[in-house]
């Protein structure tokens, strides 16, 4: 058998004796001695293992929705107070309160006709405004509506916001610049003399020539 050389002597020595990895350090470099390996010059290089990285959830999509519609609520048409026919070119608004058909015919009226005549007035330059049964005309109401320039009412209610004074039988009130006259109504005037001298004695005060 062959003798050992000194460094195989330091293996079998150093591989019964301390069977565990040993690290020598000389000249700032580390060699390993094992027991089943008789001297490493070299540090043994260990590769990573490479672990497939579990797929990063994806974050759940955003759904897109429309954006909710309130339901639309209809507003009931408010009922309206009056109704008019004519063609009102000179702003005068004769008010009534008749049964529909009575209304209609209202602008043949030879009675009426005959008291527009006395002030200078024709059926064309007239509004006739008929209160609905159950309803108050509102003076805003009809200057929204029509030209009003004067205002004429056969027992016919008329109602406002505006400061004014207390509305009487032929005495002309002005309601912010337009004045209003209240007179009985016309089946009343047509058989009452006294009556329509009264009235025509406020249409003066008001239609001066």
């Amino acid at each position: 058998m062959a003798a050992l050389t000194p460094e195989q002597l330091n293996a079998e020595f150093l591989k019964h004796f301390m069977p565990e990895t040993l690290y020598l350090i000389e000249q700032d470099q580390v060699t390993v001695v094992s027991a089943a390996i008789p001297i490493a010059t070299e540090a043994p290089v260990i590769k990573p293992v490479h672990e497939t990285a579990a797929p990063i959830p994806a974050s759940p999509a955003t759904v897109v929705t429309d954006t909710p519609k309130l339901p639309k609520i209809e507003t009931a048409p408010q009922p309206k107070s009056f109704d008019l026919i004519g063609e009102n070119r000179k702003g005068l608004i004769v008010l009534v309160t008749l049964p529909d058909a009575a209304f209609r015919v209202l602008p043949q009226s030879q009675f009426l006709t005959k008291i527009l005549a006395a002030i200078g007035f024709g059926p064309s330059d007239v509004a006739f405004v008929n209160n609905v049964s159950g309803a108050i005309t509102k003076f805003e109401a009809l200057r929204e509506t029509t030209q009003t320039k004067y205002i004429i009412s056969f027992a016919s209610r008329l109602d406002t916001d505006l400061p004014h004074e207390k509305f009487t039988l032929y005495n002309p009130v002005p309601v912010d610049g337009v004045p209003v006259v209240f007179s009985q109504s016309l089946a009343v005037l047509d058989g009452d003399q006294e009556q329509k001298k009264l009235l025509w004695a406020a249409l003066q005060r008001v239609f001066k020539k």
